[in-house]
């Protein structure tokens, strides 16, 4: 009886063991960072937080069609406070400022909030290197990366600067 017994424990010993190795080799660890609680842009533009995101900027991007054409800011501005904001970003050309009511978002997509800078300074393609932003409603700034494309892209082609007049130009051309 006493070799039966021993031989039980040892079985036990050795299903623990596997039990323990099998855990640990399939990844199901604790300090594994699962993929799905990754903050990311999902899209082509970039984001920033300001304060304890009390301002967020999602998918920040430029459409233009040169390095010294115009170009239009697009994205959404987010203002999770209970005061208006004044959200500055300082481009390598120029400064623009939005407006923020309270609690509120800014579509930069819409007319009514249209935002254009006279000169891209990057050509599509590339970034602008150091924008930064920052608000008077927090205490920080930051400095993010702002992607610059082109209308070659359906869903950005109607935001090109002189997007309208350059095709308005082209169908009359079309008609001669």
């Amino acid at each position: 009886m006493k070799f039966a017994a021993s031989k039980t424990l040892k079985r036990a010993g050795a299903s623990a063991l596997v039990a323990s190795f099998m855990l640990t080799a399939t990844g199901c660890g604790y300090i594994y960072e699962q993929p799905t609680t990754i903050i990311y842009s999902a899209s082509d533009g970039q984001m920033a937080n300001l304060g304890n995101e009390d301002v967020q900027l999602r998918n920040i991007m430029v459409i233009s069609s040169g390095e010294a054409e115009e170009g239009r800011l697009l994205g959404t501005i987010l203002n999770q406070t209970d005061e208006n904001a004044t959200v500055t970003l300082a481009f390598p050309t120029e400064t623009v400022t939005v407006d923020v009511e309270a609690n509120s978002e800014v579509r930069l997509e819409d007319e009514d909030q249209a935002t254009t800078l006279a000169e891209t300074g990057a050509n599509p393609g590339m970034t602008l290197m150091d924008v930064e932003v920052s608000s008077n409603v927090t205490d920080e700034s930051t400095t993010f990366n702002v992607p610059v494309l082109d209308g070659s892209h359906d869903e950005y082609a109607p935001y090109l600067p002189n997007a309208a007049s350059a095709s308005a130009s082209a169908s009359e051309e079309a008609d001669r």
